[in-house]
């Protein structure tokens, strides 16, 4: 049996605090397991971890296990299986039993491909027979009664006299004419005239009827390139960002080009530690090498959850998991918060009050510079009897980047002589790119400014997200408020499942504590 065998992939069982890995057992080998599954235990209580180490060790161990069962199966009626299987033969007999049967009716009984039996005392009848074979011989008449032949390269596997009686048994079967002739004298009223049944029938069964050599359905595994599409418009449903639909589509484009278009069965884990080797010679960075091996996985992952014309997983195990690429490409760079000096230069400037607003609102809140672009005064709204920017999309519809960012900021009371009476619409008319983000147009404004009071190019809007967490782990705030405060923790979406997360009040209370001696100054 090719140890390529397509299995189902494989499940979890929590039992007695433990996880199990379990693969279904296929129907050709049932009836060499006590049960339909195979089970292997992970040792662990955490089904994350158990996961990763049942794709590592127990669901790799079981494949070993089901690919030596198959290798204990007959080739020569394994071969005729898919024959077997399709008439209704039950084939688990020949391994339990040592013996198969069929049932068979009408013409393909020996009575019915004789004639004998069309008419009995001027009644019509359908012949009934049972076949059984015990050898390799019976099983070939078997084949061949039911209209198929034996496929060569089966034959090829027994000897010589075993085939000439195959051979034999195989023949294309037809009947004496002078049969349909003294029955058509026994019986005239059903056999006269030219379109009467008894010449219909001299006519068919004067002939050999010859056998079918059945071509064993199959699908051929889609491309890496077949999948593109599928796997690309799903996750732009999941998450609709043009941006990082980009990415993707450069994933996937570069993946092809460095490996070729394969069958995605035909990929492995080295090929992705290919693809980190060619992008870093190329002089790629870290970060751009994992997210594209990250969303060649995304593919490889798309594929898993898709059955092909046969109802057969495309691709049941996936080949990128656990693959370290911490040391391809150049080192990813982060950005640095300005200094307290560079602060007082930044926010003593000359500038719009859309600019002077925004940078406020960043370097207290630590929100991302699209959410807070995009804010609109709707969304500032009372939650927990507390002012908030509100980025639930409970209002309306809300860009952010994941569910993590699902949350409510409470807006400092710094903040609020800034925001006046309130309005409709937009704060800021920063413009809208084609997927909806106002990101691009915002930082090309407030860029200026930066670059004013620094040169380091690891010093940018972004860097004033920086600050505002180190403000508030120095301030002595525990990790969590601080992961929830700028979107890295559950969120408030997210965190309803596992618990809520710190109160408004809370929250507001962390934020009035840090001071901004840069917002004091006059414009």
């Amino acid at each position: 049996m090719d140890s390529s065998f397509q299995y189902d992939p494989y499940q979890l069982h929590l039992r007695k605090g433990k996880y199990y890995a379990s693969v279904a057992v296929p129907l050709a080998i049932r009836h060499l397991f006590s049960d339909t599954r195979v089970r292997k235990s992970t040792g662990l209580s955490d089904r994350k971890e158990a996961s990763k180490r049942a794709i590592q060790v127990q669901v790799p161990a079981i494949h070993r296990e089901l690919n030596l069962a198959f290798t204990k199966l007959d080739p020569f009626i394994e071969g005729l299986r898919p024959i077997l299987t399709r008439e209704g033969v039950d084939v688990s007999t020949w391994y339990t039993r040592g013996t198969i049967s069929i049932t068979v009716y009408g013409d393909r009984t020996q009575m019915g491909k004789s004639g004998i039996a069309a008419f009995i005392d001027g009644q019509a009848t359908t012949p009934v027979e049972k076949w059984s074979a015990d050898d390799y011989v019976k099983v070939a008449g078997i084949v061949s009664g039911l209209g198929y032949s034996v496929p060569n390269k089966l034959l090829e596997l027994l000897p010589d006299e075993q085939r000439v009686l195959i051979h034999k048994a195989s023949e294309p079967k037809t009947m004496s004419p002078n049969v349909v002739r003294q029955l058509i004298n026994d019986y005239p009223n059903q056999y006269e005239g030219e379109n009467s049944l008894g010449t219909k029938l001299l006519d068919k069964y004067s002939k050999a009827y010859s056998t079918v050599t059945l071509e064993t359905q199959t699908v051929p595994t889609p491309l890496f390139s077949q999948l593109v599409d599928g796997y690309l418009t799903q996750k732009l449903k999941e998450t609709p960002d043009r941006k990082t639909h980009g990415k993707r589509v450069l994933a996937c484009k570069r993946i092809i080009e460095v490996l070729g278009d394969m069958p995605v069965t035909k990929y492995d884990k080295v090929h992705a530690i290919e693809v980190a080797r060619f992008m870093q010679d190329s002089g790629a960075s870290n970060a751009l090498i994992k997210d594209t091996i990250s969303y060649g996985r995304g593919l490889f992952k798309y594929a898993g959850t898709i059955r092909n014309e046969l109802k057969e997983v495309v691709l049941p195990v996936q080949p990128w998991t656990d693959i370290s690429l911490k040391d391809f490409g150049t080192p990813t760079r982060s950005y640095k918060p300005l200094t307290e000096e560079e602060l007082l230069q930044l926010f003593a400037q000359e500038m719009g009050t859309d600019e002077r607003l925004i940078l406020s609102i960043l370097v207290t809140t630590g929100m991302r510079l699209d959410e807070v672009a995009l804010i609109t005064w709707e969304r500032i709204t009372t939650f927990e009897d507390i002012l908030c920017f509100s980025l639930i999309s409970d209002v309306e519809d809300v860009k952010v980047k994941n569910i993590s960012s699902k949350r409510y900021i409470p807006v400092p009371n710094i903040i609020k002589p800034l925001l006046g009476n309130g309005g409709q619409g937009r704060l800021f008319p920063y413009r809208l790119d084609k997927s909806g983000k106002a990101e691009n147009s915002a930082s090309k404004a407030l860029m200026p400014l930066i670059r004013n009071v620094t040169s380091d190019d690891r010093k940018v809007v972004h860097s004033l997200r920086g600050n505002f967490k180190d403000f508030v782990r120095d301030i002595g705030v525990s990790k969590e408020t601080n992961d929830f405060l700028t979107g890295h923790g559950q969120g408030d979406v997210a965190g309803r499942r596992y618990g809520q997360g710190p109160s408004m009040q809370v929250r507001l209370n962390v934020i009035d504590q840090i001071k901004h001696p840069w917002l004091n100054q006059p414009n």
